[in-house]
């Protein structure tokens, strides 16, 4: 039994791997083949020409063979918003369950994906990629100039230690005891190291006429090279912020407080999310001053609008230090206020279940209110359960009531079926006896439903803590 489930958990893997290949394979082309007019086919042969746009085009068909309307469904939304990383996990997971549904498609698709044209066009794509953040997105999108980010706002704090630090603070502080990182990776030799990574390019895609394997591993190796390169300098670079930001914090005077507020406005216009990210966490621990509650409501907005949901935490975290004292609620109110207007759904979220720990020992109605108003603009329907789930220990009578009916509601109503379970178990908690046996008996149900192992162990995984009682009874 142990070696079938083995077997069944890498078949299951592989088949994620083909996913996640299928769609990094049509993903350049998706307008054209959803909107599939003679004027699109056109247009692709124009911009990828004739041979790529048919390999990438027959493979569209094989997918679309089988009657799929949410395939269609995410696909559609990768038009609108190319560049949300959720619509793209959406369209990986439906091409995902298309495969586990049919195993002879994704049996045929896996074997042509293996023939040599089509590797070969997954080999020049993934160069193409690389190219085109080097050359056709311009400078700002280099690793060196992602190093100059930090270096741009360290001189700017440097500036304004240089002007006020030897009269304020001791000499151990002087700026003159920091060590700037190394300036080798701008050049390499005579040449830039832009220059070089072409001609690095270049030699990948000459390995890649003849031997793919070799040339994935070239490519791979490459990347790796310059981003560890790059890692050390930008962790260089990061040290130094945080040294500055901490020597300005011991420092007094009405300039303190200008000089933190150009630091946060540097910090919010930062391009690369993670780099965003990284600055406003470190500066934001810092900000006082009569501006602190607009400039964290600024702070807010900038980092509501990093894709990546980790780099938003790690700015969310940083909110952390004003979460205490007699501003708390106050704070917490403004916060939850503001995010109503904030881009993404999940970013909503993510405020909303970093902040309501902090409620703990608070009965604040207008809080709570504006925290309800916020659950209603989360875009993810599951999200939403969860939400209301962190709310609900805060609500009572009817009220509380109202809540939880609407958040079961929307976890038997979830798109995907396969949610369900999972999102049930977040109300099951908050409900008396006689209906959360009904509502296990459902989940349980909905979970003996799911066609994959591995997501139905994670339905079951959820509702396990009720299992014992329901036995009792």
């Amino acid at each position: 039994m142990l070696i079938e489930a083995e077997i069944m958990q890498k078949q299951e893997e592989m088949v994620r791997q083909l996913a996640q290949k299928i769609t990094d394979f049509i993903e350049p082309i998706i307008t054209y083949l959803i909107v599939g007019s003679k004027k699109a086919a056109e247009e692709a042969c124009r911009q990828v020409g004739p041979d790529v746009w048919e390999t990438k085009r027959k493979l569209w068909d094989k997918l679309c063979s089988i009657e799929c309307v949410e395939l269609q469904e995410a696909a559609r939304d990768m038009i609108v918003a190319p560049s949300d990383t959720e619509v793209r996990q959406v369209l990986i997971q439906e091409i995902l369950k298309l495969l586990e549904r049919n195993p002879d498609l994704a049996k045929e698709i896996s074997s042509s994906m293996e023939e040599e044209s089509v590797k070969r066009l997954v080999t020049e794509d993934g160069l193409a990629k690389i190219i085109k953040q080097d050359l056709q997105q311009g400078p700002q999108q280099t690793l060196i100039d992602r190093i100059r980010v930090f270096e741009e706002l360290n001189k700017l704090l440097e500036a304004f230690v240089a002007r006020n630090v030897n009269s304020q603070v001791p000499e151990r502080f002087e700026v003159s005891g920091i060590e700037k990182p190394d300036q080798g990776l701008g050049t390499v030799g005579k040449k830039s190291a832009s220059t070089l990574r072409i001609e690095q390019i270049a030699d990948i895609r000459q390995i890649a006429r003849t031997d793919f394997a070799r040339a994935e591993v070239a490519k791979t190796n490459l990347v790796k090279t310059n981003f560890a390169k790059a890692d050390v300098e930008l962790q260089n670079e990061s040290q130094k912020t945080q040294f500055f930001l901490s020597l300005i914090s011991r420092l007094e005077g009405p300039n303190k407080d200008e000089i933190m507020e150009k630091a946060l406005d540097f910090a919010s216009r930062i391009q690369y999310g993670d780099l965003r990210a990284q600055a406003l966490s470190m500066v934001i621990p810092y900000l006082n001053g009569p501006k602190k509650a607009k400039l964290i409501e600024k702070a807010l907005d900038s980092a509501s609008h990093i894709q990546d949901e980790d780099e938003r935490g790690l700015v969310l975290s940083s909110f952390l230090p004003h979460l205490r004292g007699p501003s708390k609620k106050e704070f917490i109110e403004n916060v939850l206020g503001s995010s109503f207007y904030l881009k993404y759904g999940d970013a909503k979220f993510q405020i909303l279940s970093s902040l309501t720990p902090h409620l703990y020992g608070s009965r604040n109605k207008t809080v709570i209110e504006k925290a309800l108003e916020l659950v209603t603009v989360v875009y993810s329907d599951y999200q939403k359960v969860q939400a209301l789930s962190f709310l609900i220990p805060y609500l009572n009578g009817q009220e509380k009531e109202e809540v939880i009916e609407h958040a079961l509601e929307l976890a038997f109503n979830l798109k995907d079926k396969d949610m369900r379970p999972e999102a049930l178990s977040y109300v099951l908690p908050y409900l008396d006896e006689p209906r959360r046996k009904e509502i296990l008996e459902n989940a349980l149900i909905l979970a003996s439903l799911i066609k994959s192992e591995c997501q139905k162990a994670e339905a079951l995984s959820s509702l396990a803590t009720y299992l014992d009682e329901l036995e009792r009874h």
